[in-house]
């Protein structure tokens, strides 16, 4: 039975997850046993928002939406469950021990992936960051998750919208705290945000306080340790880009990580076979 609600489609196994957006349960589905994460949101406009824009997503690098439906003042949302956890925890469990390159790649693969797949249907998501990108349980699996402030752009359009309406600050697009027109691009600047905490284990633009954090990034302050790899330093300056004119959009990300892997050795140099050679004497 879930707190308030009782459900006979699914039973509860624990509470995996709450804040402002609502609740998150882990459930098994009765009809065929399947594990899946059960959200709890109250209705108003995001929450309505998320169910359908999340509903007309359907990407392997997309947390899948089985279904939705309305109970009383909440909207429930089954979900797809990764059993790996966030990015942000992953990110967390190796402070001491660098992420590697090859994984990296791999991760922002399948970011970007997720991020060219949204934008073609004209959706910005507004709150890339690592705790709303969720993993396989073997850890080779990225998937984007948490729809709650993303929009549908209309054709020919930019958005534009005030500090605070959009995102976690840490990891906000210069044009949108400067409170200028945006579009897909402001994803791309976070997603480079994301790229560099995996390989350097730290936020880009650390910081509790706003306005200091604000200063940093719309100032372009950034430090990039010296023993970084060089072609994955390259990749997040690019995507860090302060004009967005200039910062890659999402295909143009898939070609650049192409670059970024290492190229296979050459074949070995193979002589061509002997000539056998016979001659009677």
């Amino acid at each position: 039975m879930f707190p308030d609600e009782p459900h006979s489609q699914f039973t509860m196994i624990s509470q995996i997850g709450s804040g402002s957006f609502g609740k998150c349960f882990l459930c098994k589905r009765v009809a065929d046993g399947a594990h899946v994460v059960l959200k709890k949101v109250t209705i108003n406009d995001e929450s309505k928002n998320e169910a359908r824009l999340h509903s007309q997503i359907s990407h392997k690098n997309v947390v899948c939406t089985f279904e939705s439906y309305l109970s009383h003042r909440s909207i429930y949302i089954v979900l797809e469950h990764m059993a790996g956890g966030n990015l942000h925890e992953h990110i967390k469990r190796h402070e001491e021990k660098p992420i590697d390159d090859m994984e990296i790649l791999n991760l922002t693969a399948h970011m970007t992936a997720a991020l060219a797949h949204i934008h073609q249907l004209r959706i910005i998501h507004r709150d890339i960051k690592p705790r709303n990108v969720l993993l396989s349980a073997d850890m080779n699996t990225a998937k984007l998750c948490d729809f709650g402030i993303a929009i549908k752009l209309p054709q020919g359009q930019r958005a534009k919208g005030r500090f605070g309406e959009a995102g976690t600050f840490n990891y906000m697009a210069p044009e949108i705290l400067e409170g200028r027109e945006y579009d897909f691009k402001c994803d791309i600047w976070s997603l480079g945000c994301i790229v560099y905490e995996l390989v350097v284990r730290k936020k880009a633009f650390p910081g509790c306080q706003e306005l200091a954090v604000f200063h940093k990034i719309c100032s372009g302050i950034i430090t990039y340790p010296l023993d970084s790899p060089s072609k994955l330093i390259s990749l997040i300056k690019k995507l860090l880009t302060a004009s967005e004119d200039a910062r890659p959009s999402a295909p143009e990300v898939i070609t650049l990580l192409e670059q970024c892997k290492p190229r296979p050795p050459p074949p070995p140099h193979t002589l061509p076979p002997p000539k056998i050679v016979s001659s009677i004497v």
